[in-house]
């Protein structure tokens, strides 16, 4: 590579110099002859601009619109279109090989899907963001609607351990991604791969509301902005109010150098939901819950999240347990005791931070 920088360092150089020769000699020459020079010298500066501009970042985006990369084509509308239903309201995860690996992460996901409640159905509507080549080789084996979101020069095909610089690389570039997505007309509802799907979770979102975000502790008001936000779970509505709200985030990261993208909203959150007049609600963890606040209700949860959770082992092990307890919740309501099924403690997770 550094010996490919430098021969085009000197193919620059030297055209340079021929055409500061030329410029002279252009200056000395008959006026009519410099007119049939002209077009000429436009075309090689126009030729040394294309050089630079082919080494630079082509993911690099343009500031006043980061949504627009010059690497975003038609393929992602595309993909878009085909999963989204009439509503052009489209279901993404995203992923890595590390979680897409068989018998990990992707294969719970998907499998919460088939033995859940009206969840199976949803599936059409999936698509499944694979942020490396292996992670989606491993989607298109299973899964009709899969998409490689490309990140240039950075290898996310690992475990990313919470808050390590990668990790934080590929948070900020998934929150860009849904910045496309809103740009391009489209409704989402995220959910992160480690929330597994028991029912139908459209039923009990707000009508009123444009961004509707999961919460790892639930003061009981989906207004309350002391509600601790979660990223990993969201439904959002393509306006032009989201549209902007989404690019002020994702630009917010110089700002707040080292955090990662829920931590910024938890700040954002005060003074620019009100601002900007935009109708946020945050998702009551009866239904939507998480390790961190979880309800017994198995008769009311709609989704389980293994959040307050450390490594991708952790979350196995307790999720493992989680599709279980489904499991038997729903053999036991066709008995009709379905109320004496209660969830195994993720001690899995709850031991996690401790290593």
């Amino acid at each position: 590579m550094k010996g490919a920088n430098q021969i085009v360092v000197r193919t620059v150089s030297a055209i340079l110099l021929c055409i500061i020769m030329v410029g002279v000699a252009y200056s000395a020459i008959d006026k009519n002859l410099q007119a049939s020079f002209t077009p000429i010298l436009a075309n090689s500066f126009s030729r040394i601009q294309t050089l630079f501009r082919s080494g630079k970042d082509n993911s690099a985006t343009n500031p006043d619109n980061p949504f627009k990369l010059s690497n975003v084509t038609d393929e992602l509308k595309e993909s878009l279109s085909k999963a989204a239903n009439q509503e052009k309201t489209v279901l993404i995860t995203t992923l890595n090989a590390a979680w897409a690996q068989n018998n990990s992460m992707l294969d719970f996901f998907l499998k919460s899907f088939h033995i859940g409640n009206g969840t199976e159905a949803l599936l059409k509507n999936l698509l499944i963001v694979a942020v490396d080549e292996k992670a989606l080789n491993r989607c298109r084996e299973i899964h009709p609607h899969c998409y490689l979101m490309k990140t240039e020069g950075v290898d996310f095909s690992g475990e990313e351990l919470y808050m390590t610089q990668d990790y934080l690389k590929m948070m900020w570039r998934r929150l860009l991604f849904f910045g496309e997505v809103l740009e391009r007309g489209y409704n989402f509802l995220f959910s992160d791969a480690d929330i597994m799907w028991f029912r139908d979770p459209f039923t009990k979102f707000s009508s009123r509301a444009e961004f509707q975000i999961a919460s790892d502790y639930y003061t009981g008001k989906p207004d309350d902005l002391h509600n601790s936000p979660n990223g990993g779970f969201m439904y959002v509505h393509s306006n032009e109010k989201t549209v902007e709200f989404f690019k002020f985030w994702y630009q917010s990261k110089k700002v707040y150098l080292g955090k990662n993208e829920q931590d910024v909203l938890n700040i954002l959150k005060w003074k620019e939901f009100r601002s900007r007049g935009l109708e946020v609600e945050f998702l009551d963890t009866k239904y939507f819950g998480g390790y961190c606040q979880r309800t017994n209700d198995l008769n009311s949860v709609c989704t389980m999240h293994a959040n307050c959770c450390k490594g991708l082992k952790a979350k196995l092990i307790d999720l493992r347990n989680t599709l279980s307890d489904w499991e038997k919740s729903k053999r036991q309501e066709h008995l009709g005791k379905g109320k004496d099924v209660r969830w195994t403690f993720a001690n899995a997770c709850s031991h996690s931070w401790r290593r």
